[in-house]
């Protein structure tokens, strides 16, 4: 099974839709910090594009939250 349909993933994107909302920025909010179109935000929203690690870390950066504790709660 690819990563991206595996229930981890899942929840990472799920941490990281709820840790956009809870800042109340929008997903072109994002994507306008990251130097990306917002479909870009969309894209891993939608489990349509897998997030590589980097990238995790700058999104997370943009939400002002530490990468470290999105990925505690899925260790669990």
């Amino acid at each position: 099974m690819k990563t991206i349909y595996q229930q981890r993933y899942q929840i990472l994107i799920d941490c990281l839709i709820a840790a956009r909302k809870q800042a109340r920025m929008t997903q072109t909010q994002i994507a306008h910090q990251l130097g990306k179109p917002q479909s870009y935000i969309a894209k891993i929203e939608g489990k349509d594009r897998k997030l590589d690690i980097i990238e995790y870390i700058e999104i997370c950066e943009a939400l002002n939250i530490q990468p470290s504790e999105v990925l505690k709660i899925i260790e669990k």
